[in-house]
């Protein structure tokens, strides 16, 4: 990655992260007890993560391999 990501807080349950051209969003997705954080590129869902740090850490690596 040449720059650095940039995260924004969209709503609380909705985060981006925007790196050189790459957009990836990390989105909350309540569905009981198998509720998420879905982690997408454009539409493409890439992972789902019980937990938000480690949804971060998808799309952070996502974003270094984009790049």
């Amino acid at each position: 990655m040449s720059n650095k990501p940039i995260w924004k807080q969209e709503t609380s349950l909705h985060y981006s992260l925007q790196s050189d051209e790459t957009h990836i969003d990390v989105r909350y997705e309540p569905a009981g007890f198998q509720s998420a954080w879905g982690v997408y590129v454009g539409s493409r869902m890439i992972d789902r993560c019980s937990e938000f740090m480690e949804a971060r850490g998808v799309a952070i690596q996502a974003a270094s391999r984009a790049a």
